[in-house]
């Protein structure tokens, strides 16, 4: 998904999130912050990052990058 293409997605509601398994963090972006911020980390593995991600993706105006 391309950035013009994510600034479309987010004004119509959505957020987006996106998995760093290098340094096991969940980043988001939204209307409020149009830069990629910290949404949730201190993830003991990738395993527990993966749980979160499948939980967040399971909210109706959530989307994976």
């Amino acid at each position: 998904m391309t950035q013009s293409d994510q600034i479309k997605v987010i004004n119509a509601g959505f957020t987006i999130i996106r998995a760093d398994e290098h340094n096991l963090l969940i980043k988001m972006r939204n209307k409020d912050h149009l830069r990629w911020v910290v949404l949730h980390n201190g993830f003991k593995s990738k395993a527990a990052l993966k749980r979160k991600m499948d939980e967040l993706l399971k909210l109706n105006l959530v989307i994976e990058d």
